[in-house]
């Protein structure tokens, strides 16, 4: 059965790398980058074998703290990544007479045919060579790298499989892309956390501290599932055999476990298979109906108010729309602790720059989160998918599905001067806020203007409708990179103007510029839905053949 499965899995890879010349590539250039990330991990641990001696107790705290996160990210890789990869999804198994008992071993080994599966393999493994002059620290070693990477694959296939049935509701797979995109944010931000921890305990001079407190994690975690198997190796080079024992019984029990716990989800899944929750009422009344009696509408603009509601309603329901409301929370913040830090000598020591660079830091940050916030409107139409055919047969005007979409984004605007004028007060700017507002205010409404655009010429796929926000799609890659820096240059090319003005200017002048700088940018936003409408109306039809053929291709 196992080898039945891993052929499976292989012949399924293959043949759907053939569906896409663009997907094989960007498969070629993700292997090429994994196989580069392990002859780098390899080389890094065995040079780390010429320096081991007398170094025992670190080398097992940072072997288990790390081995440790790398479980803790299988575990989380469900939530995160959720509907990813299905291609050997049990469910698809429930019309066979087979038992979860006899899928699961063939199930867990298939994450070797995968690019992050193999990486985790040889990183486990690879984690016995700093013991390469001690042959038999380096057998345990090995064992305890191949218990610790079956430890992940169960882990990670049992929480998969049981997810599958919790969410198979479409409010909890939305909280759960809605929490993944929070997760994949703020991992981000943690090479940054963890530089500015490296460098307060080196300009402390106080590493060992920092090695006690990593010493004493790594004990904690050492008889939890996430570190158990990391510790093996650590304990064989201390010849500390009787930890060995006890951590190799918790490893085996761990494993024992998470094999039990997958079989008893496989089963469930064999027998019920998630299925699609029935649709359900969206809200009381219907919001789009009704937005034809708001004060403003006209005959001709009772689509524009249709599309606004609609919009509305996808910015707080749909999360593929939702996943850019943390990117603009935590963004800005990101940049205010790097003016902090960047410019103080307490955190950076010698390498510490001038304070201006904290200052420029926090504007950058702000003006490419106004730039983002625009930019957010180009995936719209892609995000109708097929559905777009209702906006042809009703004949809709492009002019006015354009402005609908862009007066549904533009509550983006006083949150954006919120936050604006949150960062000139906690950095003391409160003097330069009307200049400050009218740069992230015009980058907002110029990137809006250029998306209007850009997103009726160039179609990229997005995530269906109900997928995970961050599954992703390889078809067009080359599409999407050319509609996000083509229309964020060319924003920040028209916004440049009232950027450099804001540099110069000071005083009452900082508020003509803030009149100014609004103007501008809500001509060009006018100009964009304008030209933005006429693309639109003359490429009506290939807009909905490339949105026919995406959905194809990504249902497939």
């Amino acid at each position: 059965m196992v080898a039945t499965l891993l052929s499976l899995k292989f012949h399924l890879t293959i043949a759907d790398l053939r569906r896409s010349p663009a997907r094989t590539v960007f498969w070629i250039i993700g292997l090429v980058y994994a196989v580069a990330m392990m002859a780098l991990v390899i080389w890094g641990l065995t040079a780390l074998s010429w320096h081991v001696d007398g170094h025992f107790l670190e080398v097992g705290a940072i072997t288990v703290t790390v081995g440790s996160l790398i479980t803790l990210c299988w575990v989380l890789l469900p939530l995160v990544f959720f509907g990813a990869d299905q291609t050997l999804d049990p469910s698809r198994f429930s019309l066979f007479p087979l038992t979860g008992r006899q899928l699961a071993p063939g199930l867990a080994l298939a994450g070797l045919l995968g690019i992050p599966g193999a990486i985790t393999a040889v990183v486990a493994l690879a984690s016995a060579l700093p013991w390469l002059h001690r042959p038999l620290v380096l057998v345990i070693g090995v064992i305890g790298g191949a218990l610790a990477w079956l430890t992940t694959q169960l882990w990670c296939r049992t929480a998969s499989s049981a997810l599958a049935a919790s969410l198979s509701s479409r409010k909890s797979r939305d909280m759960a892309g809605l929490i993944g995109v929070v997760l994949v944010i703020l991992l981000s931000f943690s090479s940054f956390a963890i530089q500015m921890i490296i460098r307060s305990f080196t300009n402390g001079g106080d590493w060992q501290q920092a090695l006690s407190v990593l010493d004493n994690l790594a004990r904690v975690l050492s008889w939890t599932p996430l570190g158990a198997p990391w510790a093996l190796v650590g304990d064989a080079g201390r010849g500390q055999w009787l930890w060995l024992a006890g951590h190799a019984l918790v490893s085996l029990i761990y494993l024992a476990l998470g094999f039990f716990l997958f079989a008893k989800v496989l089963d469930k899944a064999l027998a019920t298979p998630a299925a699609e929750a029935a649709s359900s009422q969206i809200a009381k009344g219907d919001a789009i109906a009704k937005a034809a009696n708001w004060f403003w509408v006209r005959p001709a603009t009772v689509p524009v108010a249709a599309i606004v509601a609609r919009c509305l309603r996808y910015w707080r329901r749909d999360p593929r729309y939702l996943t850019n409301v943390p990117m603009l929370i935590l963004m800005p913040a990101l940049f205010v602790v790097m003016s902090k830090t960047v410019g103080n000598p307490e955190f950076m020591g010698a390498d510490a720059g001038p304070a201006w660079i904290g200052s420029w830091l926090v504007a950058f940050g702000l003006g490419l989160t106004g730039l983002m916030a625009g930019y957010s409107l180009s995936a719209d139409t892609a995000s109708d998918s097929t559905a777009w055919w209702l906006h042809l047969a009703a004949g809709v005007r492009g002019w006015q599905d354009r402005l609908g979409r862009a007066i549904a984004a533009l509550w983006m605007a006083p949150y954006l001067a919120v936050i604006t004028v949150v960062a000139a007060v906690v950095l003391g700017w409160v003097g330069r806020l009307p200049a400050l507002i009218a740069c992230v205010e015009v980058l907002f409404l110029v990137a809006l203007g250029v998306s209007s655009i850009f997103s009726a010429l160039i179609i990229y796929p997005v995530p269906l409708p109900g997928e995970s926000p961050l599954r992703t799609r390889t078809g067009m890659m080359g599409a999407q990179m050319l509609s996000q820096f083509g229309s964020m240059l060319i924003a920040g090319v028209a916004a440049l103007p009232i950027c450099i003005w804001a540099i110069f200017s000071h005083g009452l002048i900082d508020w003509l510029l803030l009149l100014v700088g609004l103007i501008w940018g809500i001509g060009l936003l006018v100009a964009g839905v304008a030209i933005g409408g006429r693309v639109m109306d003359g490429r009506g039809p290939a807009i909905l053949a490339t949105l026919v053929k995406n959905d194809n291709r990504l249902r497939a």
